[in-house]
């Protein structure tokens, strides 16, 4: 086999991880030879997975692993089992071994939503993208909702108050203080916004919430969107992962476009699902989400830029903030949020990123 990655610690390392490879294919009906095949590196974002690509001639699978614990790697397990069974477009995990260290996943190929979008050849072909995605969110959501607790992970999850100022706490310490420099002269008046943020947003229904719905996180294969990076999904509030996908710092729509997709999600809720949804206040909670969603995606780039040294992330700041900011002009309850957003806007601003 020709190593294509960077490599491993140790030849001892290597030889193990070869060897459960080899074993793990022996126990699918994959036609792999390891002995003329090459493991590609493939990049892998802001996770602490590493992915390989098994190629040999025509066919190809993919191999996961973690340095993290394997509780990492459980979840995954869990949560793409059981969304396979469903019917929902996730990657058929082929084997693992026991310790689940190592498992070996379809290949769903390179064409990601992102890369799709940014070779968009107009607006239109976008708009079609966007539309077969958020028609595969809501059967996501909708044929699981019923039966979410028969997987293991999610029976115990619930992504709610605690999680969201979780999330607002990791924005405040990572962002605002760290990234920006910023002090916070008004503690409590900060507390008090994010907590009636925090309680509002707790109070929607739960379904299937994948929590990291972007666009670097669903594929096109065979013409058919398909998910990945989902080992920390919850059960939360719908429009969490629409604002994920609607409002997504790495590719930035206009406010006209991102409403006629909005609106395309919430007539698919409705005419396929059978919802019945009050849409004013649907979309309120959509926006409400967005500040929510976006914090935690400010807090994150400032996480993976400063402590794991993945400064590339720190250029998605901006198009966040803008959401973010944009968001807060519909809304007269946060005005101090509202003021630290512009004054972190003009910190950004002084800054190359």
């Amino acid at each position: 086999m020709q190593l294509s990655a960077e490599g491993f610690r140790s030849m001892q390392a290597e030889q193990m991880f070869m060897k459960k490879i080899q074993q793990l294919l022996k126990k699918t009906g994959l036609q792999l030879s390891l002995q003329n095949a090459e493991l590609i590196a493939l990049t892998d974002g802001g996770s602490d997975r590493n992915f390989y690509r098994i190629k040999d001639g025509g066919s190809s699978c993919v191999v996961m692993t973690s340095i993290t614990p394997r509780f990492d790697i459980e979840t995954y397990i869990s949560v793409g089992m059981f969304l396979f069974k469903h019917g929902i477009g996730v990657p058929e995990i082929y084997a693992h071994d026991d310790e689940k260290q190592v498992v070996l996943l379809e290949d769903l190929g390179d064409n990601s939503l992102l890369q799709l979008l940014k070779n968009a050849a107009g607006g239109q072909k976008i708009k079609a993208y966007y539309e077969q995605v958020l028609a595969s969110l809501a059967e996501m959501q909708m044929k699981t909702k019923k039966v979410l607790d028969n997987c293991d992970y999610l029976r115990g999850r619930n992504f709610g108050y605690e999680a969201f100022r979780w999330e607002t706490d990791y924005f405040t310490e990572c962002f605002l203080k760290r990234f920006c420099g910023l002090a916070i002269d008004n503690d409590e008046e900060l507390d008090r916004e994010f907590h009636l943020l925090a309680a509002g947003l707790d109070s929607e229904p739960r379904y299937f919430m994948h929590r990291d719905f972007q666009s670097q996180n669903i594929y096109f294969k065979d013409s058919k969107p398909r998910f990945i990076d989902f080992q920390t999904a919850t059960k939360g509030l719908l429009q969490y992962d629409a604002v994920s996908l609607l409002k997504d710092a790495y590719f930035k729509l206009e406010e006209n476009i991102r409403d006629i997709l909005l609106a395309f999600y919430l007539e698919t809720l409705e005419s396929d699902w059978g919802m019945d949804i009050d849409r004013e206040s649907f979309i309120r909670t959509f926006h409400r989400a967005g500040l929510q969603r976006n914090m935690q995606a400010l807090g994150a780039f400032a996480y993976l830029a400063l402590d794991k040294g993945k400064t590339a992330f720190a250029a998605h700041i901006p198009n966040a903030l803008f959401y973010l900011k944009d968001a807060l002009k519909q809304f007269s309850e946060f005005p101090l949020l509202r003021e630290l957003s512009e004054q972190a806007e003009i910190k950004i601003q002084s800054r190359e990123l």
